[in-house]
């Protein structure tokens, strides 16, 4: 699925990931939007300016830092601050998530702070495993903005937790989308991803980047591949993306480990 144009903004950067579309968008100063409405629910991220939307009884304005939420129903004019505004606009085209209620701004939440995760991996989603944990940040952001109207019970560590850890472990160079993961276990996907950080203390994006990492470090400690090779058999969209990856982690470089453990 391609990502969907950005109405009136200028696009810099888009990325479709599951039912998720997530863009970065410029709008000039002052511009103007007419009355519209969306095709399904939306997050608004002013990382630069400021923007203001009407909504049929109530006008918000949102400024730098600020999340704006809307269900898909809420038609709207905008208007953007002098200065314009650059935003992250995030759609998600399933319909199991159209439950935002009313308007709202997000401001210091936790809202804010995983819509700033997603921007910075925007530009990272190079392969299936950070496709993958985008997606995942992309669900998290779901569960935190339904949160106070969910009614989930706390789940511990059972089986079909751990049919999920299983499953990222042995496909953890595609791993299956967050959505695929839940409905074949007929969960919804914020509930599956809010259960595994529960039991296991990460999220699943994490849990099979570490597993790829593994799995490359044991690779170059006792096999004689190269080390672009070693990249690509583990699921890294190339070298350098795996040599980022290993010194992020263990502040060496995949050649001076080898040459210390071989």
């Amino acid at each position: 699925m391609l990502p969907t144009p950005v109405s009136h903004g200028r696009t810099r950067r888009a990325i479709t990931v599951g039912p998720y579309t997530v863009t970065e968008a410029v709008y000039a100063p002052g511009q103007r939007v007419n009355r519209h409405e969306h095709g399904w629910p939306s997050w608004t991220l002013v990382m630069e300016g400021s923007l203001e939307e009407r909504f049929s009884r109530v006008s918000v304005v949102a400024r730098a830092g600020d999340v704006l939420t809307k269900p898909a129903t809420a038609d709207h004019s905008n208007e953007y601050g002098p200065h314009g505004a650059r935003c992250l606009l995030i759609g998600c085209r399933d319909e199991t998530h159209d439950a935002f209620g009313d308007p709202a701004v997000h401001t210091g939440s936790i809202v804010p702070a995983l819509a700033l995760r997603i921007h910075l991996g925007l530009g990272a989603a190079t392969c299936p495993t950070d496709r993958f944990a985008l997606e995942g940040l992309l669900v998290e952001l779901t569960l935190a903005t339904h949160r106070a109207r969910s009614a989930w019970p706390v789940v511990g560590r059972t089986a079909w937790l751990n049919d999920v850890r299983d499953q990222l472990e042995m496909e953890f160079r595609t791993p299956p989308s967050p959505t695929e993961l839940a409905h074949a276990r007929s969960l919804h996907p914020a509930y599956v991803c809010q259960a595994f950080r529960a039991a296991f203390g990460t999220t699943m994006g994490e849990f099979a980047r570490r597993v790829r990492f593994e799995w490359a470090r044991a690779a170059l400690r006792t096999g004689r591949a190269s080390l672009s090779d070693i990249a690509l058999s583990a699921g890294f969209s190339d070298q350098a993306h795996f040599s980022r990856d290993f010194r992020t982690r263990t502040g060496m470089s995949p050649r001076q480990y080898r040459a210390e453990t071989t």
